[in-house]
């Protein structure tokens, strides 16, 4: 069965939406197109995306933009497991006027019609950053400046990202920050850290603070509480639970770093900053 959705049935008021999508498995699914863009991005789990008749494999920072006569479903990848991921959705009108102003002259992103040329892989770092710059959305303003704000936004991380590598750290340092950053591996700490590094515990803490000035339990943590703060914004999940899947073994000590890394503790992050749930 295929279903057609249209932005014509969004009030009046609103150029986009911006949802947190919440999957399990279910086959089979129900495909759809529409007359609107959207772009979303795996925030956690592995899902299956059926796309213009082929399926594919989601991970965690996969990152999508869908054009209009684009067709697709979605669910987890197997029973029992959970796909969660960020959906915005907006009118066509938002990226002319993005692509006018800002990248004129060839096809580019959503004007590139082959899937391949339409699909991202971003790390932790960068799907921070993703949330961060929807806070307008997340708070329900979906208005057209807020919307053509996060696009341009998303595009110009897209178009940057290479260059937010930092070319003077060790493939191998670059390697282990870029897994490290990302479930489950800080999961298991500092352990783990060496072990993607390949080198011993003294020779990474000390190239982490000569070359990045911090150490590697805080680049740890660091990765976890992202984790957590996404957890918050984008699930209903117990907060003892958050922390469990975080790798805190003391609830007391991951309030403290929360606190300490948000200025808020976790219960009102979530107040401020968690976003719609759909099922």
């Amino acid at each position: 069965m295929r279903r057609h959705l249209s932005h014509h049935d969004w009030p009046r008021s609103h150029a986009c939406t911006y949802v947190a999508w919440n999957y399990a498995n279910h086959t089979p699914s129900h495909q759809h197109d529409h007359d609107y863009f959207e772009l979303f991005w795996v925030e956690s789990g592995r899902g299956c995306h059926r796309i213009n008749g082929r399926q594919q494999l989601l991970e965690t920072g996969c990152l999508s933009l869908i054009r209009p006569e684009d067709f697709h479903s979605f669910s987890a990848w197997q029973p029992g497991d959970a796909l969660r991921f960020i959906n915005f959705a907006f009118r066509p009108q938002i990226w002319e006027r993005v692509r006018d102003a800002f990248f004129p002259g060839k096809p580019r992103f959503f004007d590139t019609r082959p899937l391949a040329g339409r699909e991202f892989l971003i790390g932790g770092d960068d799907r921070e950053r993703l949330r961060l710059m929807a806070g307008d959305l997340a708070a329900g303003r979906w208005n057209p400046t807020a919307a053509a704000a996060f696009l341009h936004g998303v595009l110009a991380l897209m178009a940057n990202r290479q260059r937010d590598n930092s070319p003077h750290l060790p493939d191998w340092l670059s390697n282990a920050l870029r897994q490290i950053s990302t479930w489950p591996h800080f999961v298991d700490g500092v352990p783990e850290f060496v072990r993607l590094a390949c080198r011993s515990h003294e020779h990474i803490s000390r190239d982490c603070r000569r070359l990045l000035g911090t150490s590697p339990r805080d680049i740890v943590n660091t990765a976890r509480l992202k984790w957590a703060a996404m957890l918050l914004e984008t699930t209903d999940k117990k907060i003892i639970d958050v922390a469990a899947e975080c790798g805190f073994d003391h609830l007391g000590h991951f309030y403290e770093l929360f606190r300490t890394a948000h200025q808020l503790t976790p219960r009102a992050y979530r107040m401020q900053f968690g976003i719609r749930q759909r099922e």
